[in-house]
């Protein structure tokens, strides 16, 4: 599994199929953890004071050191940390900006073979983009993390958080943020089928 994901990497870095991207980025980031992982964490894109400068998803900047600190106070350890895409993409300012869907799209055959490779238990989907191209688009299931729904994919479950820079923003309180990674935990710890609501 380790030959197949660094063979992945070097795929990855040398992508230039974006070329707005390839223009603004400082490196490509692939995804960084245990392999096999009980939970994939899959955040949108590397910051540029964080992954596009590090090279490591959510390290170096305030979202990664708030994403760190709630895996370690839940004890998450079993981690494997990517992105929607591989580079950091920024507005005509040099701001973070979203990605486009066709940047997204480039970018799914990489994280699809991630997936293939780390073979999670459950994808944590952090924020609405994450959870609508991964688990939520084909379905009903809104994305609420408070009360989060179980939706499955290929042996997988796709698990709704909020994105650790939406904590930042003071959009969601941290202590709130905190009781999700723990809720997160129980799950881990118990059945797959078990009423997360009840958690």
């Amino acid at each position: 599994m380790e030959q197949a994901l660094q063979t992945l990497r070097a795929s990855m870095l040398e992508c230039r199929e974006c070329a707005a991207l390839v223009k603004c980025r400082s490196r490509v980031v692939p995804g960084d953890g245990e392999i096999p992982a009980e939970v994939m964490f899959v955040g949108i894109a590397p910051g540029r004071f964080g992954g596009d400068l590090t090279g490591v998803p959510f390290s170096g900047d305030r979202s990664g050191i708030l994403l760190r600190r709630m895996l370690a106070r839940a004890h998450i350890d079993d981690v494997f940390i990517t992105n929607l895409v591989r580079c950091n993409p920024r507005d005509e300012r040099g701001r973070n900006r979203d990605p486009l869907a066709g940047e997204i799209g480039n970018c799914r055959r990489h994280l699809e073979a991630e997936i293939a490779i780390v073979k999670p238990r459950v994808i944590a989907c952090l924020g609405a983009m994450a959870w609508r191209h991964i688990g939520g688009v084909n379905s009903n299931a809104p994305f609420d993390p408070v009360h989060p729904s179980i939706q499955r994919r290929a042996g997988a479950i796709i698990y709704p958080m909020y994105h650790p820079g939406y904590v930042i923003r003071g959009a969601y309180a941290e202590r709130r943020y905190i009781r999700d990674f723990l809720r997160l935990r129980r799950y881990l710890d118990a059945s797959h089928n078990v009423d997360l609501n009840q958690l």
